[in-house]
């Protein structure tokens, strides 16, 4: 199955959805940062108003290619779902479309220690399992970069929060890994091993979320480089071991109703607007941390923030509480 092969690779409406303001988004490397720091507040605004990008997947993420295309520039794109990402959209995971060049086929067993299509000389034996990354950011060293693939560039590549690496083996000081770039390791205490989630209680929520008070929204955004409000409590919730769809409609289904008034620490608190129609929609999520204290993504060109819920907007629009803790 293809991993994506870039720090974080977007996935879009359509080929045609990326604007040349998108160029660097679109490369492999990704150049985010310098993507990010180029959209002024209509262009990040035409994102979520025009729907032009869906969601975000992460470095060595599986995903399955539906259909391949190439746009009027020349560029290869594949359609695929992801199937980390739950949705409604697709029964196989998250649709979308993104550049074949931020993927990476999984290549035949080359030696003959090499089996499942891990190539560099490790096969499945040779794993320990996986990592996640647990720091807000991580730098993965490559140490045996493969040939024929493509480059992470100069100097570390910078990893989101909550990015899964196949572990090869851990010391106290470091972890080594394999990728789709190829070999290299990151710092032991940027990772918790998958096998052993963070515990799964309010208060990690808590300090998880407010490391990322401050960080830009980005529609779409399901990563530490800017995150939309659903984004944003998917990737807090798998942290802890606890899989959520991606999209806060589909959230919406998930858990324990809980009446507004009982909500506590650790609940998901769901707001409401009118459509165009004038007909009450689902069309924000965030994460209650009690004592009226709403932590979210907001909106467009705003940041993720901790506020009061009383005396707020969000209080008039709140209209569903939905649990995921005992």
């Amino acid at each position: 199955m293809p991993r994506i092969a870039v720090s974080v690779a977007g996935l879009w409406r359509s080929p045609q959805a990326a604007r040349p303001i998108d160029a660097p988004a679109l490369s492999a490397p990704v150049q985010l940062e310098a993507w990010l720091a180029a959209l002024d507040d209509t262009t990040r605004l035409a994102l979520c108003r025009d729907k032009l990008l869906v969601s975000q997947v992460l470095f060595d993420t599986p995903v399955t290619v539906l259909e391949r295309t190439t746009d009027e520039t020349g560029r290869d794109w594949c359609r695929v779902v992801v199937p980390s990402q739950a949705s409604a959209l697709d029964p196989r995971g998250y649709p979308g479309w993104l550049p074949a060049v931020q993927l990476a086929e999984e290549r035949p067993a080359e030696t003959a220690g090499d089996v499942g299509g891990l190539a560099d000389g490790v096969g499945e034996d040779d794993l320990e399992g996986e990592v996640v990354v647990t720091a807000s950011r991580a730098e993965l060293v490559l140490t045996s970069p493969r040939q024929g693939g493509s480059a992470a560039g100069d100097g570390p590549l910078a990893l989101s929060f909550l990015t899964r690496l196949r572990r090869l083996a851990m010391t106290p000081t470091r972890v080594e890994v394999i990728s789709p770039l190829g070999r290299g390791w990151l710092a032991r205490d940027s990772v918790q091993p998958a096998e052993t989630p963070l515990p799964a209680d309010a208060a990690t929520l808590t300090q998880l979320g407010q490391r990322f008070e401050g960080l830009r929204y980005l529609w779409a955004g399901n990563s530490s480089f800017g995150y939309d409000c659903s984004g944003l409590v998917h990737s807090l919730f798998a942290a802890i071991g606890i899989a959520l769809p991606r999209d806060a409609g589909d959230q919406l289904a998930t858990g324990t109703p809980v009446a507004l008034e009982a909500r506590r620490a650790g609940d998901l608190l769901y707001f409401e607007k009118p459509d165009a129609s004038g007909r009450p929609v689902v069309d924000h999520v965030g994460l209650y941390l009690g004592e009226d204290t709403l932590l979210h993504a907001p909106t467009n060109n705003a940041r993720v923030e901790r506020r009061r819920l009383s005396g707020s907007h969000y209080a008039e629009q709140l209209c569903a509480v939905r649990r995921h803790l005992g």
